[in-house]
């Protein structure tokens, strides 16, 4: 009798092998749809920064073309048109390297004077009869103050912003101070700086109050970038910037990647299947064979699956630890030592509102343990008027402590009288935290150690109990010095953000000096000729303070950029002995060139070279008092060499290795007689390893140095 088919024993591999199918396709395309996730992600990150990096520096040139225009204005409205406005012109176009033109506009909205001519052939014509030029005109007479008119399609060619001050004597309109801006200009400099070059493509664009439609800067067309829009606050209308990350070889290979993913793993799913269904019914071995395989499978899949997971989760933490770490409050007080001014990230801190910190009442957020000291130390600095800083706790009403160490900084008027106190404070909860604990961990060790020594006569089971309590202890001294390493990164970074906001107002001080000292605003005596001297002198050795530091703080950050392009090596080192050679006949010396090639090109960063040999030659005149300096320049085997020799006072031996460290200086105190920062010669080491090249000392105490720098002519860089 013949044996009968069971459906049953027909229906059970294809139900398992389709069971096994929808397993591996929803696990493979699940892997495929994480990674291509994570690929768009990186992708708005780096969106999002670079419009953050382009809005600050939109900020800046709003800044920069506010104190230029309101310089000419008070320049006018106290002496008329001066008869020296290409030299003042010139200076303001230095200050800044997006400026294009400077004008002066008479009331009658005709151009009277521009800087510079060549490009800019435009005196005559009449703004206020131009149709694109008289609304921002219009707008800035009825505003009586300064305003950006824009997109302007210019006279000197291209589309630009027009920043404008108008100008009244004895309260009569009698024209404009204008200062031009090139918008291609502005974008154009952003792809050199930019680390991935020609990553983006931007765009800006305002809007036009009267028809709601956006007005262009630039010919790009975006029209299918409209979600890449980001709105800018601004008090002359609304604008709008748009950055739009270009296609590349590498993100085309990220997404293929996502891609190929998926169709393997569907590939996976359907082959694997079929193997179940053909073979679950022949043997059990091989059931289990197929079935143990799929299993190893699963894991591969899902231990991947948790790795990506943890990348994106660190890179998040890494993010929100940043931003959130890098904050200070500010206040400001008047002469009595009464508080007129907190910003949101004291009342942060305090849990108060503005109100109630004003006058005396922000006492009222110090912690108890600490209110009466603090409150007596500030009322003596205010009584003595002098500098206060000090460490506090805050209490906020929610029961809330932060550790803050504060610094106020007395304000003095142009006669030296103090009118109040401006201070920040800065959270260094985590700090006082660590080192309680690593008091906390010595104390322990110490108590330890004395246990266990006591121990050690009784048993040999008691040292090795010893050794596995300090091994304990070591990997905990080096978690802090992890964290502590974390704290330093913070202070570049803080370091850079406060050096690049100091540098817009010690750019004005400078320049205000200076108009002084050409007694444009009336004459000045010896003596007050001699105090703005000074100022003008502390505020420019300020000012490469400020630099130097912001120098430091991005390379300890890891974010100097610098760019390479050929350039004439020759003409650069000529430029730069030109500048110095007042500082050297000031002292008597003398600048000697020895050259071997009359055409050296170098591809490098030809700003960061001129630096190097500003900070290294200024070195070499300082410290010599007598004899010259000699500049030696070869090029050997692809490598360009120069040999700055002075005769000067020389460095001992066991001082070499200390030369490049960041302030540090052979000579300190307050009796040292060469002044300087102690950064220039870390800088220059920094500059120079990162153009791929080598610096090298050679010097004798009493009898001179030689600073040997050497450079690839052509550098193979990878950043």
């Amino acid at each position: 009798m013949r044996k009968s088919i069971s459906p049953f024993s027909l229906k059970k591999p294809l139900v398992l092998g389709l069971l096994v199918f929808l397993a591996l396709l929803f696990t493979t395309q699940y892997s495929a749809y994480q990674e291509y996730v994570i690929n768009n992600s990186e992708q708005k990150r780096k969106v999002s920064n670079q419009a953050g990096l382009i809005k600050d520096k939109l900020q800046s040139l709003i800044m920069d073309s506010y104190s230029a225009t309101k310089l000419l204005e008070y320049i006018v409205e106290i002496n008329g048109i001066p008869e020296d406005f290409d030299k003042i012109a010139a200076e303001l176009l230095s200050r800044s390297k997006y400026f294009d033109v400077v004008e002066l506009v008479d009331s009658s909205g005709v151009i009277t004077h521009v800087y510079p001519l060549k490009g800019n052939d435009v005196l005559g014509f009449n703004i206020l009869t131009s149709s694109e030029g008289r609304s921002g005109s219009m707008a800035t007479i009825k505003r009586e103050d300064f305003f950006i008119a824009g997109p302007v399609r210019l006279k000197q060619g291209g589309v630009g912003m027009v920043s404008r001050q108008p100008l009244f004597i004895d309260d009569k309109f009698v024209g404009f101070a204008a200062v031009v801006t090139k918008i291609s200009t502005f974008f154009n400099e952003l792809v050199v700086e930019d680390s991935e070059e020609n990553s983006f493509t931007y765009q800006l664009s305002r809007v036009n109050p009267e028809t709601g439609n956006e007005d262009f800067f630039l010919e790009n067309d975006i029209s299918l970038y409209k979600e890449h829009a980001i709105p800018i606050e601004m008090s002359m209308g609304e604008w709008k910037l748009y950055v739009v990350p270009l296609q590349k070889p590498l993100e085309k290979k990220a997404f293929n990647t996502a891609m190929l993913t998926s169709v393997i793993g569907i590939l996976l799913a359907f082959f694997s299947s079929w193997i179940v269904w053909f073979f679950a019914g022949r043997s059990a071995r091989l059931n289990n064979l197929i079935s143990y395989k799929l299993s190893e499978q699963e894991k591969k899949l899902k231990l991947v699956y948790e790795t990506t997971s943890a990348k994106v989760k660190k890179s998040e933490a890494l993010f929100r630890s940043l931003a959130s770490n890098a904050q200070v409050a500010i206040f400001s007080t008047d002469k009595e030592g009464m508080v007129n001014y907190v910003n949101d990230e004291w009342m942060k801190y305090s849990g108060m509102s503005f109100d109630d910190a004003m006058g005396s009442g922000w006492g009222d957020a110090i912690h108890p343990d600490d209110k009466e000291r603090v409150i007596q130390e500030w009322q003596q600095a205010v009584v003595f008027q002098s500098d206060f800083n000090t460490e506090l706790k805050f209490l906020d009403k929610n029961g809330n402590t932060t550790w803050l160490t504060v610094k106020g900084t007395k304000l003095i008027d142009a006669e030296n009288n103090m009118y109040g106190y401006i201070g920040t404070a800065s959270d260094i909860t985590e700090r006082i935290h660590s080192e309680k604990e690593l008091l906390s961990y010595k104390n322990n060790l110490e108590k330890l150690v004395g246990l266990r020594t006591e121990e050690l006569n009784d048993s040999k089971e008691a040292l090795l109990n010893l050794l596995e309590d300090i091994n304990l202890q070591s990997t905990e001294l080096e978690k802090e010095k992890i964290k502590a390493q974390s704290a330093d990164l913070m202070k570049s970074a803080f370091l850079a953000t406060m050096s690049h906001e100091l540098r817009t107002p010690m750019n004005s001080i400078i320049g205000f000096t200076g108009i002084l000292l050409k007694e444009l605003a009336g004459p000045l005596n010896s003596e007050q000729k001699k105090q703005l001297s000074m100022v003008k002198d502390s505020g420019s050795h300020l000012l490469k303070l400020i630099n130097d530091v912001l120098d430091i703080s991005k390379i300890e950050a890891g974010k100097l950029r610098v760019s390479f392009y050929p350039f004439n090596y020759l003409a650069t080192l000529e430029k730069t002995i030109d500048f110095l050679m007042p500082q050297a006949s000031k002292k008597g010396l003398e600048l000697h060139t020895e050259i071997s090639n009359l055409d050296i090109t170098v591809i490098s960063d030809e700003r960061r070279i001129e630096q190097i040999l500003l900070n290294i030659l200024s070195n070499a005149i300082k410290f010599s008092e007598k004899g010259d300096v000699r500049i030696k320049v070869s090029v050997k085997d692809d490598v360009l060499v120069t040999q700055i020799i002075d005769q000067g006072i020389g460095i001992d031996l066991k001082d070499i290795n200390k030369l490049f460290m960041p302030f540090m200086q052979l000579k300190g105190g307050l009796n040292r007689k060469h002044e300087g920062t102690g950064l220039g010669l870390a800088i220059s080491k920094n500059l120079i390893e990162k153009l791929g090249g080598t610096i090298q000392v050679e010097s004798e105490l009493g009898k001179g140095s030689n600073f040997i720098i050497r450079l690839p002519l052509k550098y193979s860089h990878t950043d």
